[in-house]
């Protein structure tokens, strides 16, 4: 699910209830679309997917997907959180190391930075930020135009030393 492409097909399903393969692929339209049927493939074997319907369009065969929720709710576990934090972190890590052993890497020019803040906040005001983090997240997700690119975005909430 860490695949850039794959957490972009994951994040538009998570709007809405279902969407085309087609639909998909007019809305992330920057990823080739063969990528885009490879990474729904993918979503789909891994049961993150499902087909909620079928329907033949001019000889092809137009699938209708939906998050299936059940599959990543049984997977996002207390028992699996440390691996799925180490797969995230890894992810990140890989990331990082490819943008820097790439050729010119150029962090200023690219906007690349790590930042890390400890937020002195009770629960309701950490429920309030968090709140208005998604609304700021879903306020700036801009649909694929010419001269925008994707940016990607991690946000972590990790213990502190003092847990």
């Amino acid at each position: 699910m860490l695949n850039p492409a794959r957490m972009r097909i994951i994040q538009e399903l998570s709007t809405r209830r279902s969407i085309t393969a087609t639909e998909l692929c007019e809305k992330i339209s920057d990823v080739p679309r063969t990528t885009m049927y490879r990474h729904i493939n993918i979503l789909l074997d891994n049961n993150i997917l499902s087909v909620v319907s079928e329907k033949k369009i001019r000889g092809s065969l137009e699938r209708t997907l939906a998050l299936n929720i059940g599959e990543i709710s049984k997977n996002n576990t207390l028992k699996n959180a440390s691996q799925n934090a180490l797969g995230f972190l890894m992810n990140r890590y890989a990331r990082f190391h490819n943008y820097f052993s790439g050729e010119n890497p150029d962090p200023a020019k690219d906007k690349i930075f790590l930042n890390n803040s400890v937020l002195m906040m009770d629960d309701n005001e950490f429920d309030q930020f968090l709140s208005e983090l998604r609304g700021l997240i879903i306020k700036y997700n801009f649909e694929v135009a010419n001269g925008r690119k994707a940016r990607d975005i991690s946000v972590i909430s990790a213990p502190t030393e003092s847990e």
